[in-house]
């Protein structure tokens, strides 16, 4: 009887193991989303209101309830009313916001040089290289969807499997 228990134990524990990693890659692809959608605003705000980079940072910060949200509050305000540099300032706030997700080193690196490719040009230059960015962030995405329907059947096959095949050895 005890044995029975633990199989069943060892069987629930792998396939909760593999349904979180099948979450990693759903939450991946979602933070990517919600990435494409913040430049899409800011490439909106910039090309379209007018706005310059902290006043777009200002209006996303009210958008929504994100740790994004709270890092582009202090950035408006550590770069508009501090006058700090905000190349400096966005690395510092993002290298924060970033650190507790699932991105990819190159994914985070993507988002970190953004300032960097801005530089001091005008409204349309700005949506322009904000343009690039999406492009990359879009590829990204769409590899990760491409991957993550065989990768999740995949996962929870070989989870079962072994916590089948642990059970039958402890047998």
């Amino acid at each position: 009887m005890l044995r029975l228990a633990g199989c069943l134990l060892v069987l629930t524990g792998t396939v909760g193991f593999a349904k979180k990693i099948c979450e990693d890659v759903k939450q991946h692809l979602e933070t990517l989303k919600q990435l494409r959608s913040i430049f899409e605003n800011m490439k909106y705000y910039i090309a379209y209101q007018k706005a310059t980079i902290p006043e777009t940072l200002w209006k996303l910060s009210h958008k929504g309830d994100s740790a994004f949200a709270d890092a582009f509050r202090e950035i408006y305000e550590s770069v508009y009313e501090e006058g700090e540099s905000f190349p400096v300032v966005w690395k510092k706030q993002m290298e924060q916001t970033l650190q507790n997700t699932v991105l990819t080193a190159e994914e985070k690196n993507m988002v970190m040089d953004f300032p960097s490719s801005l530089g001091f040009m005008e409204g349309n230059a700005q949506a322009g290289a904000l343009d690039e960015l999406l492009r990359e962030i879009d590829g990204h995405i769409e590899d990760l969807s491409a991957e993550q329907k065989s990768k999740t059947k995949m996962i929870m096959s070989l989870g079962t499997a072994a916590g089948i095949l642990i059970s039958i050895l402890l047998l």
